[in-house]
């Protein structure tokens, strides 16, 4: 079976036969750890939320056995928020579609394209288109199976037109729970988000850090689920900070 490159941690597949040399998994930390210098928060507000997604994947060796590098990946994910004084309300829709390229055994590139409906409390809904680009590492360290993802994206107003460049940088680590049950694992995230322009979606530097924490259950050879805690600071151009202590579910079919 080959391993399966996807946005959200690894559940199965092969070991990968090179191990990725140290100073890479240090890398990603840092570049984290830079991007997050300096934030500083006027005020915070915090607040409950609900993440919900389903991801489809899968590779295109069906079609070519010459295909079987390439991949695809698609999720929609809706998010809710407990803002509004009479009931949780739908904060954000969104639809994402990426292609990906195997260049070794844990390294891939991908590049792919978020459509997000944005509906803020108070204000106009809008659109947003989010195209980008992102090389991606999979790898065992130490138990766990690791994931190094940077990612650069446009955030594009399609009301606006105004554009934010944003650097994304993400650590994941999957822990299998076999002395538990074969099927279960533990996992544990950390995404820093930093904005490269001027733009009127966040300030330029450290815009925004999510952080989880959860359990996932693979159900069947293909299909799995997560469910954990994702935590969501936003830094505001203000200088007002926004936490949002979410519920994050994951359903996720392979093909």
């Amino acid at each position: 079976m080959r391993r399966v490159h996807s946005d959200a941690p690894t559940h199965s597949g092969k070991p990968s036969r090179r191990r990725v040399p140290a100073w890479l998994f240090r890398l990603g930390l840092a570049a984290g750890m830079l991007l997050a210098t300096g934030a500083q928060a006027d005020s915070v507000e915090s607040m409950a939320g609900n993440w919900s997604s389903l991801t489809l994947s899968g590779d295109f060796g069906d079609f070519s056995p010459r295909l079987q590098e390439f991949r695809w990946f698609l999720m929609n994910q809706t998010r809710l928020r407990d803002d509004n004084p009479d009931a949780w309300r739908l904060s954000e829709d969104l639809l994402r579609f990426q292609l990906g390229y195997d260049l070794n055994s844990y390294a891939s590139v991908w590049l792919g394209y978020v459509n997000e409906w944005h509906h803020s409390l108070g204000k106009a809904a809008f659109q947003e288109s989010r195209p980008y680009a992102a090389l991606q590492f999979d790898f065992p360290i130490a138990g766990f199976k690791a994931q190094v993802r940077t990612r650069i994206e446009q955030r594009i107003n399609r009301v606006t037109g105004n554009v934010g460049v944003r650097l994304r940088q993400a650590l994941k680590l999957r822990l299998p729970l076999e002395f538990i049950d074969p099927k279960l694992s533990l996992y544990l995230g950390d995404e820093v988000f930093g904005y490269l322009n001027t733009n009127t979606f966040g300030p330029t530097g450290f815009s925004e850090n999510r952080a989880m924490a959860g359990f996932g259950l693979k159900l069947t050879r293909r299909l799995s689920v997560d469910l954990g805690y994702l935590g969501q600071t936003i830094q505001k151009i203000s200088g007002d900070v926004t936490l949002t202590h979410n519920v994050y579910a994951n359903v996720s079919y392979r093909f």
